[in-house]
């Protein structure tokens, strides 16, 4: 299953599958675009449980975004991603970080959004991630990449990993010189900072499932029960002994989300 980049209006994806369009907004990675090794197996990966079904636009938000640009700015550049479809509203999910950017779609441009799919997140940060995430920011805005990239892996595998980031940087500094410029991360988590639900000026109301693991730390149980209060009519399913990056590998997860999309 080899994916193809495409255009959609001002972002590029990576497409594959037959069937409907699904617009699938990946997690944060180190870096934005699709042309990279790393943006290429994520979107393969991810299409893969989907592709049977639905022609799949795997989204990594665009490269060059400017300082200051917000989650409702990035939200429109997918709305016009959408436009260039040229077939309505379509099926929209988002993972992590893209799941904020979908949240912002749907309440801002709720003509574009036929069902919405949440996975791994919530209305907004939880105090934990976001102190994580500005680490990662501050360190990128001082020029300090591998000291990003450690900070950015430690957050995600230990909970209080920041002395393990600090002697883990210098180990990382070949893998930050070859992706380069990490300013398009910052200014996404700097967006995402400001990011939050219930401040949206619209309401969702697309069919919405909301889906996540029980032992999600970045998005605990509380989090995702306010966000399905957020979204009217919304579902929440809870996987299990799973955790943020591992809720897409249960099995009924994943058939819950299929069984949903094909509805």
């Amino acid at each position: 299953m080899q994916a193809v980049r495409e255009m959609l209006g001002p972002l590029p994806v990576l497409a594959v599958g037959e069937g409907a369009p699904l617009l699938y907004l990946g997690g944060l990675l180190p870096v934005a675009g699709v042309d990279s090794s790393l943006a290429r197996r994520s979107a393969e990966l991810s299409a893969r449980p989907f592709a049977e079904t639905h022609r799949v636009y795997y989204a990594n938000r665009r490269t060059g975004l400017a300082p200051g640009t917000t989650i409702a700015e990035i939200a429109a550049e997918h709305a016009d991603a959408i436009d260039a479809l040229g077939c309505g509203a379509v099926d929209v999910l988002g993972v992590s970080t893209g799941s904020s950017i979908a949240q912002q779609l749907a309440a801002d441009h709720p003509e574009k959004v036929r069902r919405l799919v949440l996975i791994g997140t919530g209305c907004r940060l939880s105090p934990s991630t976001r102190r994580l995430q500005m680490r990662v920011a501050r360190a990128v805005r001082a020029g300090d990449p591998k000291r990003a990239l450690a900070a950015m892996a430690v957050g995600v595998l230990f909970p209080r990993g920041e002395p393990l980031a600090r002697l883990l940087a210098p180990f990382v500094s070949p893998l930050a010189r070859g992706l380069g410029d990490l300013g398009d991360l910052a200014t996404t988590i700097e967006a995402e900072d400001a990011f939050d639900l219930a401040r949206c000026k619209g309401a969702i109301s697309a069919p919405t499932l909301i889906a996540a693991g029980a032992r999600d730390r970045f998005y605990p149980k509380p989090l995702l029960e306010e966000t399905q209060r957020l979204i009217p009519g919304s579902f929440l399913q809870i996987a299990p002994r799973r955790g943020h990056l591992t809720a897409m590998t249960d099995l009924r997860l994943v058939a819950a989300v299929r069984a949903f999309l094909e509805r």
